[in-house]
């Protein structure tokens, strides 16, 4: 089987490429793509093959560079690791000659605008931070851009200190109340129609760059009920995860991001490797267990630390 990861600098591309290269039962190769030279980036050196790639926002080349590597190599799967290659592939499905994880377009529309994500939430009776139209008598707040990833895209100000602030008073951002309290994602792995099979919340307990360092794998009853909800009305096939806040008023759904999340590596560590069993239902159309059964594969309540490697690429050597 011959699975292609793009952008593979990215934190989410490299936890793909690793938990690919721990698939024992099938054999698996690993072929990876970015904009950097071999060597220039640590995982060019994980993959079996490595393609130096156009950039994604040059949309004509890029399509035509991922489908030339496919008509050429055969390739069975593109795994999808980054938003902007979520939306890149919604514009281009009809285009795209590999075959990939192809979430509904009117769901990526939806959950690609924050603030339209909010406000669908919102209508399903699921907490959200206050919308604001008006800062007057305000206090502490987020703007927040309404397409934008991961932490980009967010100010944060309290109005009742600062003497002055940013202008984000444009129709692309909106403004929140800023709550404060516990942050939980909540790794998604669901089947090709949508259904959850495993719904892992991990409770942050530490964050170095933005990023979960150190968290706990819990089983929160009430998360993993919301979830529930949400993904029955919105049927997210493959992988996805699920960001809220919890404190004393409640919990508060914060965003969906549609693709796999960068430390989703540590509910894997306290579960079992989903890439493997996401392969297999998805490219070679193996069923799977229930929802039930691979939450009882979870060790809860496990506490899950990171930490960072570097790799040493000699050209001279390589040549």
């Amino acid at each position: 089987m011959r699975i292609l990861v793009n952008n593979i600098k990215s934190t989410n591309s490299t936890l793909l490429v690793r938990q690919l290269k721990r698939i024992r039962s099938f054999p698996v190769d690993v072929w990876g793509t970015d904009i950097s030279a071999a060597g220039h980036i640590a995982s060019s050196n994980f993959v079996d093959r490595y393609f130096q790639a156009p950039n994604i926002n040059n949309e004509k080349e890029y399509l035509q560079f991922i489908n030339e590597l496919s008509d050429k190599h055969k390739i069975d799967y593109l795994f999808v690791s980054t938003d902007k290659e979520v939306r890149f592939l919604n514009r281009h499905k009809d285009e795209i000659t590999i075959p990939f994880d192809n979430c509904p377009s009117d769901t990526i529309n939806i959950f690609q605008d924050k603030l339209e994500a909010n406000r669908s939430i919102e209508k399903m009776g699921i907490k959200v931070p206050t919308i604001y139209d008006s800062l007057f008598g305000k206090d502490k707040v987020i703007f927040r851009k309404r397409c934008s990833v991961s932490s980009q895209g967010i100010y944060i100000v309290d109005l009742s200190k600062a003497s002055h602030i940013e202008n984000h008073f444009h129709t692309d951002w909106f403004a929140q109340k800023y709550e404060t309290g516990t942050t939980y994602v909540v790794d998604i792995f669901a089947d090709k129609n949508g259904s959850p099979k495993l719904i892992l919340p991990r409770k942050s307990l530490e964050k170095q760059m933005g990023s979960a360092f150190r968290s706990q794998i819990v089983k929160h009853d009430k998360l993993i009920q919301i979830c529930k909800q949400i993904y029955s009305k919105y049927r997210i096939p493959g992988l996805s995860n699920v960001e809220f806040i919890e404190n004393d008023s409640g919990i508060y759904f914060i965003e969906i991001n549609l693709r796999i999340g960068g430390s989703a590596s540590e509910g894997m560590i306290a579960s079992f490797n989903y890439i493997e069993q996401y392969l297999d239902h998805f490219v070679n159309g193996a069923n799977l267990e229930s929802l039930e059964y691979y939450m009882n594969c979870v060790a809860w309540d496990s506490i899950v630390s990171r930490y960072y490697d570097e790799v040493l690429f000699n050209a001279s050597l390589d040549s």
